[in-house]
């Protein structure tokens, strides 16, 4: 092989090496999901001690590969889910009438939610994209002795959507904001709580 030659490979690997590298994107989502509860007296006040645990093994929240396997994306939540779940539930909590606690207070109520998925998964239909969301998370309740758990889910699919809208923060939380809403309107949650 001449100089020439090795020159010309070494450059299409340099050029496909600062391709592929400058196709590597880590987006950062706001998550931000509402709270579809209405105001409600039903918690009459009572406390209860709230803990929210994230058991993902990672902050990511999808990766993705284009066709070629040259474009590349990593999304990942802008803050800590921990924090930004306990907040909502104890803003969802509030409006149902509970004053909600941190988990080290003291109190015969205690509310345990584990986040165990969020994930988004794309697929490439070119021109456009599909994007499914899915959300899982156990709520426990233990009140006076008593427990229940139950697990929640949400799944969202957008088909047909242009790439442009990705990393799709609307839809993820609008899944998170439906698992809210499930969890806070389940009638033997509320009734644990409210023993």
């Amino acid at each position: 092989m001449n100089f020439n030659s090795q020159n010309i490979i070494f450059s299409a690997f340099l050029t496909l090496f600062v391709f592929s590298s400058g196709c590597a994107k880590n987006h950062r989502v706001f998550i931000d999901p509402e709270i579809p509860v209405h105001n409600s007296e039903i918690g009459r006040n009572l406390p209860v001690a709230v803990k929210v645990v994230d058991i993902r093994s990672s902050n990511i929240i999808s990766k993705w590969r284009g066709g070629l396997k040259v474009r590349k994306f990593t999304i990942t939540s802008q803050g800590d889910l921990k924090d930004i779940f306990l907040t909502r539930i104890q803003q969802g909590l509030s409006k149902l009438g509970f004053l909600p606690k941190t988990s080290n207070s003291r109190a015969n109520r205690f509310l345990k939610v584990e986040i165990l998925q969020i994930k988004s998964l794309y697929k490439e239909n070119i021109p456009r994209m599909s994007v499914q969301v899915k959300a899982d998370v156990k709520a426990t309740c233990q009140n006076h002795g008593e427990s229940l758990s139950k697990i929640f889910t949400s799944r969202k699919k957008r088909s047909g959507i242009n790439p442009a809208t990705f990393p799709n923060e609307k839809l993820l939380n609008a899944s998170l904001s439906e698992l809210m809403g499930k969890m806070f309107s389940d009638p033997s949650l509320v009734a644990c709580l409210s023993r």
